[in-house]
């Protein structure tokens, strides 16, 4: 079977699945490019942002759980997925917060919930931090967000300080699946090996763009912390975080709490860098009393 009838029978098997949870598959089309999501469910509006090296796949875990009081928006964003990779596209943190807002406003929101991981959680903060963006930021959730200043150094950020690598683009199978465990606390959830070669070979392919696209984001010379953006928000904000999280050290938690005491935090026991998959129940349970309590 050739790669290019091997990548449509994946595509076809992941589509058939999130149909069957209820969730549509759409496209539209933004200044900054085709931006490709699911949504479904019934409520208020609530958009869920994937990290870096991430895709909108990643939160079908917790999705169900949530859409039976929100109508869920999840999207790949520009440079990730199956949304367009628009060349010379700027990947700060503020550039892609405002892309985000752009694709609300095109389909059709006028406010909405969010809640994002690693990357996602960071640009989440960017968008609560701005009251006057349009459209509105209800309330924000960051699982083990991106973008602190300050936490302990993980070997990841250590091999990025020290060595300027960036690991988490990998640019074989086996490089993939080293990340994968890394991002799950040493064991990634069963994924059959036909589809790791689907995922890791998007990624593989988006090597060079990953690269650029972190080496973007992290840099402090061009991006605000987390802790000043935390700082500013007045809307309801909860922060989750893994206390094993071998990506985005946990000891963030802290330091975020002390930039604004208002915030809810939640350490998760033994659990690693993307809590909306291996955790999701928990998750979910946590995000409910959150919203609950204001």
């Amino acid at each position: 079977m050739s790669n290019a009838v091997m990548r449509w029978v994946c595509r076809g098997l992941i589509d058939s699945k999130v149909k069957k949870m209820g969730l549509r598959k759409a496209s539209i089309n933004t200044q900054d490019g085709r931006w490709v999501y699911f949504h479904g469910g019934q409520g208020p509006n609530l958009v869920l942002v994937h990290g870096f090296g991430a895709n909108k796949e990643n939160w079908l875990a917790l999705a169900p759980k949530l859409m039976k009081k929100f109508t869920v928006w999840i999207p790949d964003l520009i440079g990730f997925g199956e949304s367009d990779r628009p060349e010379g596209a700027p990947y700060n943190i503020a550039a892609q917060a405002a892309r985000l807002q752009r694709w609300a406003v095109a389909v059709g929101m006028t406010d909405f919930h969010v809640m994002g991981n690693s990357m996602g959680g960071y640009l989440a903060g960017v968008l609560a931090a701005n009251d006057q963006g349009v459209p509105v930021v209800n309330s924000a959730c960051l699982l083990n967000p991106a973008g602190v200043k300050g936490s302990e150094q993980t070997a990841v950020g250590k091999a990025f300080a020290e060595e300027n690598r960036v690991v988490l683009a990998p640019g074989n199978l086996s490089e993939f699946q080293w990340v994968m465990n890394l991002c799950f606390n040493g064991a990634a959830p069963p994924m059959p090996l036909f589809l790791q070669k689907y995922f890791a070979g998007i990624a593989i392919a988006n090597k060079a763009l990953q690269d650029r696209v972190f080496r973007e984001f992290v840099n402090p010379e061009t991006n605000p912390s987390l802790n000043d953006l935390v700082a500013q928000i007045r809307i309801p904000l909860m922060v989750v975080w893994g206390d094993s999280d071998q990506l985005v050290h946990a000891s963030g938690l802290a330091i975020l709490k002390q930039a604004n005491p208002r915030l809810v935090d939640v350490m998760l026991e033994n659990t690693g860098h993307c809590p909306q998959a291996d955790r999701a129940r928990a998750v979910a349970g946590a995000y409910e009393a959150f919203l609950a309590g204001v």
